[in-house]
């Protein structure tokens, strides 16, 4: 048996998933916080950077623990601790950020955060299941 490590993604394109899944983020964050505050001002900006910004960071976590799950020759298991990162993480920020005073603890900030999460969960499954390799047929013993 090939122990070698390999991993159908390279290092390169781990980094390539990333800028994809910010590439995402980014207008879907804008868009997200000028809904939740009704007008473009430096405190939707501040919104969407933050929100953003967390969405992002989960979703870039995730791809990288999955590319170290198939490194490793564990990709289901890299998929899972992917997933608890990917959802803990912002449900972490939803739950401290309103606990804090001045704009992080708004109720857009929330809305931003969990408005993001939602496209960032798309991108970012997606990208993680094109790192995943196919499972190579097994003929049955029977």
């Amino acid at each position: 048996m090939n122990r070698t490590r390999q991993t159908s993604v390279s290092v390169m394109s781990l980094l390539i998933y990333c800028a994809l899944l910010g590439i995402a983020v980014a207008p879907a964050a804008i868009a997200v916080a000028w809904i939740a505050n009704g007008q473009i001002s430096p405190n939707t900006v501040f919104n969407a950077a933050v929100g953003g910004g967390i969405c992002w960071l989960a979703g870039a976590l995730a791809l990288t623990i999955t590319f170290l799950g198939n490194y490793f020759h564990a990709p289901v298991q890299g998929l899972l601790v992917s997933m608890l990162v990917r959802m803990g993480l912002p449900l972490a920020a939803i739950i401290a950020l309103p606990k804090l005073s001045g704009p992080l603890a708004a109720t857009s900030m929330t809305t931003t955060i969990l408005g993001v999460y939602l496209v960032a969960l798309i991108v970012e499954t997606g990208l993680s299941l094109r790192m995943v390799p196919p499972q190579s047929r097994v003929p049955s013993a029977a």
